[in-house]
């Protein structure tokens, strides 16, 4: 089981390029009607060539080309309406699965009403869920926040009934006066790759996969060291130094290499050049992100930190430097399969982006494909939907 040595590393950062990885990118407009648009990037889930796009009050369903499939549902509190909606999936038939809080509704691709189970995700009325995904089309795999420090267990699998039908054991044990709901207790990434769940939550140093059996096999073990927020900080309700620490968010995967998308807080190595308000506040600040990009490559056994970049430009900063057509450097938001991913990107980004220095003095391997993209940069709004990047991976032997 490879050891995948995060601190020893800390400092091994150089400028790595999207071109190695790929001859395939494909920018794709969700499409803007009224009523369906997003204020920010939102969240999106992938399956079966879907792009379910989601906040708090919609779920929308797109292609790949940003085409418009259906809306899911309406926020209400009328037959098939939602309060608001935490996570959605895709079953293998095209069933849409929406967690509203506890509850389960399903709908038909159209967005169109089938059913509403009660408490689905609140197993035994004491196993909240608040991360997911599909086994099979009546089958979830989900995690259970450690919430008191105490918690039985760490993660379920279960059907859209509630009926617990498997459990796995959490090993991570502390004392917590109350219960806290904090966001890296809640988050785990699970995902599908070569036909197998994977399952990496961030407090856990070992990311694993679901076999067979339904057991959790260990794969891949992550050593933050010194970096790791220790148990006496997560027995906290209050004050945590979150800043203080590294956190591991999701781990894509190719056949070749785990891009692993980082939380680095304060240990971020670059400012912005000039501080920028945040919106609706009196805060300045000088980052435009925490979030760095690592590569570990499956065959050699490297791993190494995508150096970030001093830069005013939001899609500048971090990721896969992008030589290919000098748009947005590359970090993944999901993975639509085993070798594709995809980046939301706002337009107000895209057009700021093109109209960046950090464009214009980029010489890419494909400049007509820059000047695409600049043309398609120019022909949105800052107002319009997000702009998928979607890159295809070589299967480099």
């Amino acid at each position: 089981m490879p050891l995948i040595d995060i601190e020893a590393n800390i400092n091994k950062m150089k400028q790595i390029y999207l071109s190695q990885f790929t001859d395939n990118i494909n920018y794709a407009p969700l499409k803007t009607k009224e009523n369906l648009f997003f204020t920010g990037v939102g969240e999106s889930t992938c399956k079966e060539g879907l792009i379910l796009m989601k906040d708090l009050n919609k779920c929308i369903v797109y292609d790949l080309e940003g085409n418009i499939i259906s809306k899911i549902g309406n926020k209400g509190r009328g037959p098939g309406e939602y309060s608001f909606v935490t996570n959605v999936g895709i079953s293998s038939n095209k069933n849409i699965y929406m967690q509203s809080e506890y509850d389960l509704l399903e709908y038909n691709l159209d967005g169109s009403f089938l059913n509403k189970h009660n408490n689905t995700f609140l197993i035994h009325d004491k196993y909240f869920i608040t991360s997911w995904n599909l086994l099979n089309d009546s089958l979830f795999f989900g995690h259970v926040p450690n919430s008191l420090g105490n918690t039985e267990y760490k993660a379920l699998i279960f059907d859209k009934y509630g009926h617990l039908v498997h459990s796995f054991n959490n090993y991570i044990l502390f004392n917590r006066e109350r219960k806290a709901s904090l966001f890296h207790e809640k988050h785990a990434h699970i995902y599908h790759f070569h036909n197998s769940i994977f399952y990496k939550d961030s407090y856990n140093d070992t990311m694993f996969y679901l076999n067979e059996k339904n057991d959790l096999i260990p794969s891949y073990v992550f050593n933050l060291g010194s970096y790791k927020e220790p148990l006496y900080e997560r027995e906290k309700v209050t004050g945590h130094e979150w800043s203080n620490y590294i956190y591991i968010l999701n781990v894509f995967q190719t056949s070749n290499y785990l891009l692993i998308k980082f939380q680095f807080n304060s240990h971020f190595p670059v400012k912005r050049i000039t501080p920028r308000q945040l919106p609706n506040t009196q805060t300045v600040t000088w980052y435009n992100t925490s979030y760095i990009l690592g590569l570990f490559n499956k065959k050699t056994g490297e791993f190494i930190f995508c150096k970030p970049t001093e830069t005013d430009n939001q899609l500048f900063t971090t990721g896969l430097f992008n030589d290919f057509d000098a748009g947005p450097r590359f970090i993944p938001s999901n993975q639509i399969n085993d070798s594709t991913m995809i980046m939301l990107i706002t337009a107000k980004q895209l057009k700021d982006h093109v109209a960046s220095d950090d464009f214009k003095i980029n010489n890419p391997k494909y400049p007509e494909k820059k000047k695409e993209l600049e043309d398609l940069a120019n022909s949105l709004t800052e107002f319009d939907n997000p702009v998928l990047m979607i890159v295809t991976f070589k299967n480099n032997k």
